[in-house]
């Protein structure tokens, strides 16, 4: 019976203790390596801290961060994620709801770690790693561990300007891992390009489906993201086979047309989560890569990365929707109406899910949890923690499941049409001059904003959606910008647009 994340690292550096795990273009470490520098690091923190303290991290993301990570865990804690080019502001929002019990940092941060840490104890990683590991230690620690501890805490944004912490336990993770190698045949064969930043929940694939199968993972360099010939030689260059990246990113690359002459041939899946990935971008994967294997995933942070997820296996029109397809296993979906009652074939409710992969709650925050994490409403016989997405989708006539868009997208417009905003950018992202966007909705105006990149003008643009919406749907207003402004994640930073365009 698996109790701790930190048994896949333990089993995996007894079998392969000389493969490499983590890797980037300066360090590369190995599971034995990697379970030794845990070993010395988690000691160093269990003399210091309680167990179950929360260990801030403030590291560049390299393969020391990781083993920063796992230093927390083999001390009985859980790790929090900081970016380092966060505000010291919005730091110290996160510390007041935190309050950590120790702080680890790099070299190249410490200074700014130190003035964030405040009267928290500190300590440079390096240091931390030097210290004799105490086996029975860290054996008493793991004999008093349950698989309901937290393994990490991940600050999202908060609706109140205030981050809020999403608590993910071991169970959750396990269960995670062990579903990506059953469905997706994830193995110790597997190569993975790791896009993801560690304060984004899309790395615990990569992260945690090396550690369980003794696999591989490279951090790609974020020059290859905006270098498309860098990206692809890199992919060659270490042999890499899986990637998991945000649909924004693997937009870029179809957009700059390198994949009509250069093909990674070692690339065999391709996975994508956090955003609507548009089939004509995909379409572009699809032609270059035909033996490879794809993979729509879609999951809220508070649901342990993904929920549900479609494995692409028929061919789809540019300006189709892409399914979020089904439910990971022992995950379940309800749609609930607007009177929490099940909606019927092809009617839009708001996406509900339940299962071990939900998070805890928001750390320190029982007023926020209280209102996402509820009881299931089909259910008055006992109590089942539910989580609303927030999300709108509906299943198709295959029984798959499509996203459309946030509930706060769906807009009424004119004072009667209600509006996926979704919809509106399938159609935009399908034309061939857009390189990517997406629709706000000025509700003072009442005006439906059109925002995107590429080299269309406003005009042919309007006269190809009017063949594909209907006229109320059709932009009010267009917004050609040369780039737009992401989030950390790589993701369309929409509070940004708002501000800039709406006010």
């Amino acid at each position: 019976m698996q109790t701790n994340i930190l048994e896949y690292l333990d089993a995996s550096a007894d079998r392969v203790p000389d493969k490499i795990a983590f890797a980037d273009e300066k360090t590369a470490l190995t599971f034995a390596e990697l379970r030794e520098l845990t070993r010395r690091s988690g000691t160093y923190l269990a003399r210091r801290i309680e167990p179950r303290s929360p260990v801030a991290v403030f590291m560049e993301k390299t393969p020391l961060c990781l083993a920063a990570f796992f230093s927390a865990v083999r001390a009985g804690c859980f790790y929090v994620p900081l970016d380092t080019k966060m505000p010291a502001d919005r730091i110290r929002l996160i510390f007041d709801t935190l309050h950590p019990a120790f702080v680890l940092y790099d070299e190249k941060n410490a200074e700014n770690a130190r003035a964030v840490a405040g009267e928290a104890p500190s300590a440079l990683f390096a240091d931390a790693a030097s210290a004799e590991p105490d086996g029975a230690l860290l054996g008493r620690i793991a004999r008093d561990h349950v698989d309901t501890d937290l393994l990490y805490v991940l600050f999202t944004s908060g609706s109140t300007g205030v981050p809020k912490g999403v608590t993910i336990s071991h169970r959750s993770v396990i269960d995670w891992a062990d579903w990506l190698h059953e469905t997706l045949d994830l193995d110790g064969t597997a190569v993975f390009g790791n896009q993801a930043p560690f304060v984004f929940d899309n790395s615990t694939l990569d992260i945690y489906s090396t550690l369980k199968n003794g696999a591989t993972m490279w951090i790609i360099p974020k020059k290859c993201f905006s270098f498309h010939k860098t990206m692809m030689q890199f992919l060659e260059a270490h042999a890499i086979n899986t990637i998991f990246f945000v649909p924004s990113a693997l937009i870029a690359i179809a957009n700059s047309g390198i994949l009509e002459h250069t093909r990674p041939a070692t690339l065999k899946r391709v996975y994508f989560c956090g955003e609507v990935m548009p089939n004509r971008q995909l379409n572009v994967w699809r032609r270059a890569l035909p033996e490879a294997s794809f993979c729509n995933m879609y999951g809220p942070t508070e649901i342990t990365d993904v929920c549900t997820y479609y494995l692409v296996d028929r061919e789809f029109g540019d300006d189709e929707p892409l399914p979020i397809g089904f439910p990971c296993k022992n995950t379940r979906i309800l749609l609930l109406n607007d009177e929490n009652k099940p909606v019927g074939p092809g009617e839009t409710g708001e996406l509900c899910v339940l299962g071990t992969c939900l998070s805890g709650g928001y750390y320190n925050n029982p007023e926020q949890t209280r209102k996402a994490f509820v009881q299931n409403p089909l259910n008055t016989a006992f109590d089942e923690r539910m989580y609303r997405t927030g999300d709108l989708a509906r299943r198709n006539e295959r029984g798959e499941i499509l996203f459309l868009g946030r509930k706060d997208f769906q807009i009424k417009h004119q004072g009667c049409y209600r509006i996926e905003l979704g919809e509106i950018e399938t159609a935009l992202l399908a034309q061939a001059g857009v390189s990517n966007g997406c629709c706000l909705f000025d509700a003072e105006k009442d005006e439906i904003v059109c925002v995107y990149t590429g080299a269309e003008d406003e005009s042919a643009l309007a006269a190809q959606l009017k063949t594909k919406l209907p006229s109320y749907m059709l932009p009010n207003r267009w917004v050609h910008l040369d780039r737009l402004p992401m989030t950390i994640n790589d993701k369309i930073d929409r509070v940004t647009l708002k501000k800039s365009h709406i006010g």
